[in-house]
């Protein structure tokens, strides 16, 4: 006989005055809350959530129970009908609860958009089950999960590798998971995770880079790379560029549904390598569109391994707007909290900025660089168009520019690129890299950048100076002493396109659009057009460029 406990409960009322109700241990299928949901004395129409029961008695010992499933919901009239099993009376006595209503997010996530007010009942004991005691906890995955990565993150030893951690992490709670997990399958099911995720670890040995995407090129790219292998002149200045890549970790999160292949296509260009002078990966990296700001950092953790790690030539990656884990924020809230986001401190450990690890020249450990190649008489320039001001937050708290929907350059990038980057011999060739394109309107000091570009194309002085609030500039760059300089172009992505800009007021320099590297048509599954990313050739007697597309993206050239 099922038993019914009715009860009504408010997200806006300070109490719930439910009365007393009582439920045995053993009474499976039976016990069944019947619950009206109401909000300022009227039902709450709950359409399109999904509520889960919580029982938070154990939540400072780091067990609470979250369940959405054995729910009968009647959404529109407020009402729902949960029934209870093992988990919910494993504790006798007081227990206390509360329902959340929960919205499933794009990236398979859960936001909560209110909430009931708490409220108990209290369990008895059963004849056969006699007193549950916490060692008899009804663990699930998710538990020892939860357990694992507080393990983790509470470890005295950062250096770690994920393998010993796990290791390290069996061994100490060997007693605790005998007890939890006697047959050992949970303890099964989180080593599968380990396996998938030790790829992860940033402290893995190089060849992992190798494992992350294949070490060779699949086969289906392997004609089409030897035709473009058969184009490129090593005589020439070659540049591999790939941009807005969006990998993604725990895929089907994002609408890069497919994002599990992506990680080929960087195989795929580093199969060139041998013909190249230098790699640049041009931003949005990673989607890092998920609320989890580990996962995020997962995420650039694995490109930083696969894109730099086992670089055979000087390779450098620049940040573009989905690579801080700011979209998710501004997507469900409106806003972007700190602790939030990755800050462009934290990503200079993720590509290398500190290490130098190709004797490139940043200013300090920053996240813009340049680069000489001395024997083709070429200067590379890596440029942060998310170099936004992240000391300033709204009056909430919350910062005010998160970088996914504002680009900015602050005036000591740029004056580190008029009076450093930009000062080179005059029979060197200048080609300058960054995400955003130099005429988007969200670009605070844009005109600064396109004016120190002029100069130096000219070889001129120019008063460089902005009013954007919190990104103000003031300054003058020179050129004069240098005389006019070789300016290849400017190449971005961010837009998703391909195509010509010629910039400036004065005199005009080309800037180039690139074509995204991640796909969304599963048609282009196992083709060489799920791929996309070109080989930029430069010859600097003839000033041109030629460009080679792989892929989706078509060949090109511009003279400059």
């Amino acid at each position: 006989m099922k038993i019914k406990h009715e009860m009504t409960l408010s997200t806006t009322e300070p109490n719930n005055n439910v009365g007393v109700i009582k439920v045995r241990q053993e009474d499976i299928n039976s016990q069944i809350f019947d619950i009206e949901v109401e909000a300022n004395g009227e039902p709450v129409d709950f359409t399109g959530l999904t509520p889960f029961f919580i029982n938070k008695t154990k939540l400072d010992e780091g067990k609470p129970i979250e369940q959405a499933d054995r729910m009968t919901v009647y959404p529109t009239e407020g009402c729902l009908e949960y029934t209870l099993d093992k988990r919910d009376w494993q504790w006798i006595g007081k227990n206390t609860a509360y329902i959340s209503f929960r919205r499933l997010n794009n990236d398979k996530s859960w936001s909560e958009m209110y909430s009931t007010r708490d409220f108990t009942y209290q369990v008895t004991e059963g004849v056969t089950e006699g007193t549950v005691f916490d060692s008899g906890y009804v663990w699930t995955f998710e538990d020892l999960l939860r357990m694992f990565q507080k393990f983790i993150s509470d470890s005295e030893n950062s250096m770690l590798s994920f393998q010993e951690q796990w290791q390290k992490f069996v061994e100490e709670n060997k007693a605790i998971l005998e007890s939890l997990d006697p047959s050992g399958e949970l303890l099964n099911q989180l080593h599968e995770v380990k396996e998938k995720q030790a790829e992860l670890d940033g402290t893995l040995q190089t060849n992992a880079a190798l494992q992350i995407g294949g070490e060779t090129p699949r086969p289906v790219f392997t004609a089409p790379l030897n035709t473009l292998r058969n184009k490129l002149d090593k005589t020439k200045f070659n540049v591999l560029h790939m941009t807005d890549i969006h990998t993604d970790y725990g895929y089907e999160r994002t609408s890069w549904k497919y994002a599990q292949y992506f990680w080929s296509h960087l195989t795929n260009m580093q199969s060139l390598q041998d013909l190249a002078d230098v790699a640049i990966y041009n931003g949005d990296n990673a989607d890092c569109y998920i609320k989890d700001k580990d996962i995020s950092e997962q995420q650039q953790r694995k490109f930083g391994i696969k894109a730099i790690r086992s670089a055979a030539i000087p390779t450098f990656v620049n940040l573009g707007n989905h690579d801080n884990g700011s979209p998710p924020f501004k997507r469900d809230i409106g806003k972007v909290m700190p602790g939030d986001i990755i800050t462009n401190e934290e990503f200079k450990d993720f590509y290398e900025t500190k290490t130098k690890l190709f004797d490139e020249v940043r200013n300090g450990d920053s996240l813009y660089f340049y680069k000489d190649f001395e024997d083709k008489k070429i200067r590379v320039i890596g440029l942060n168009t998310n170099d936004n001001n992240q000391n300033v937050f709204n009056s909430d708290g919350s910062y005010k520019y998160g970088s996914h929907d504002h680009f900015a350059m602050q005036q000591e990038q740029l004056k580190w690129l008029a009076n450093e980057a930009l000062k080179v011999p005059t029979d060197y060739h200048v080609i300058v890299f960054g995400h955003c394109p130099l005429h988007e309107t969200i670009f605070d000091n844009r005109e600064c950048a396109i004016k120190i570009l002029e100069a130096f194309k000219l070889g001129t002085t120019v008063p460089i100076k902005s009013v954007y609030p919190d990104h103000e500039v003031d300054f003058t760059a020179s050129f004069i002493n240098q005389g006019p300089g070789n300016l290849v172009g400017y190449i971005c992505g961010h837009w998703h396109d391909e195509g010509f800009n010629q910039i400036g007021e004065s005199i005009k320099f080309t800037q180039m659009r690139c074509l995204n590297g991640g796909f969304s048509d599963p048609a282009l599954i196992d083709t060489p057009q799920e791929d996309c990313w070109s080989v930029l050739s430069v010859d600097t007697a003839a000033k041109k460029v030629d460009v080679f597309g792989f892929g989706r993206a078509t060949n090109r050239s511009f003279t400059y």
